[in-house]
């Protein structure tokens, strides 16, 4: 959800009260926020800016930090605007309203539209989030834009579930592969059982030799998604199956089937594994008893 701040008349004639209240910049509260920068200056506890363009900050201020103002992050903080070089100075603060991060956020200048971005990321997650401000050179303050949530990793798992529709497997198992932290986002078990699926359909409806190609584009998925590429052909009894974690995800008589029909294609292409496919499928119908 994005979020926008478009200042009206009453909101500029506050940002006016606060510059003139910030003023002059070493005030005695101001001075306590440099002292406890200067104090973390090899410490954690304040963003750089990076890639800020110093002509479009005063004179004497090279960079900007952000200062980090308290202890509670999970919602968000007050963050203190430090400008330094020739003079150190702070221009007030400004408020970060989601969870931060400080061992995952870093704040940039995008120059494609003058913007400070600050991105916080949560631990063991792709999720970002993000917000944006204008420093108002003119003021020497910097406003809030809007906030946002971005999350790169549900982004490629959406992409691939998109591309298992299409009967695109490997491009699917590739966008598995580019996500970070992607056990906090599925179930190992249940997504090869979605590109079991997914690959037995598109090689149904494929000529053999294109068949096949499905089946080694599921294989390669696999050992991406648990690095195992054989767990589907690797039981030794229908109890062994139903004490998996796979039961959960696929039926017994559905993985039976789509065995069969992997025997049956590759015994019509020449390949003797077929024997393989049939004999767990016998299994997983009940038969290895018989």
């Amino acid at each position: 959800m994005i979020r926008s701040f478009r200042p009206g008349v009453t909101v500029i004639l506050a940002l006016m009260v606060v510059l003139f209240l910030s003023l002059p910049a070493c005030s005695d509260d101001f001075s306590t926020c440099i002292n406890e920068w200067k104090a973390r200056s090899d410490g954690p506890g304040y963003f750089c800016v990076l890639g800020m363009p110093s002509e479009v900050l005063p004179d004497g201020i090279q960079n900007l930090d952000l200062l980090i103002l308290g202890d509670s992050l999970i919602e968000g903080s007050d963050l203190a605007v430090i400008g330094y070089g020739r003079d150190t100075l702070c221009f007030g603060t400004v408020e970060f309203d989601m969870f931060l991060n400080p061992a995952k956020a870093h704040a940039s200048f995008r120059s494609e539209d003058s913007l400070i971005i600050l991105t916080s990321e949560y631990p063991a997650r792709a999720t970002r989030c993000n917000m944006s401000f204008a420093w108002i050179n003119e003021d020497q303050i910097l406003v809030p834009v809007e906030s946002w949530i971005s999350d790169r990793s549900a982004d490629l798992l959406a992409l691939a579930d998109t591309l298992l529709e299409r009967g695109e497997i490997r491009e699917a198992a590739d966008s598995i592969r580019a996500m970070m932290y992607g056990w906090a986002y599925y179930d190992t078990n249940e997504l090869s059982c979605r590109f079991l699926r997914a690959a037995h359909q598109a090689s149904m409806d494929a000529p053999d030799e294109e068949a096949l190609n499905y089946y080694d584009d599921a294989v390669y998925a696999f050992d991406i998604i648990q690095y195992n590429n054989t767990w589907f052909i690797s039981f030794t009894s229908l109890d062994d199956f139903l004490g998996s974690e796979y039961a959960e995800y696929i039926e017994a008589e559905e993985l039976a089937d789509i065995l069969h029909d992997y025997a049956k294609l590759f015994r019509n292409n020449g390949f003797v594994v077929e024997t393989t496919f049939d004999d767990i499928a016998d299994i997983l119908e009940g038969k290895e008893e018989e």
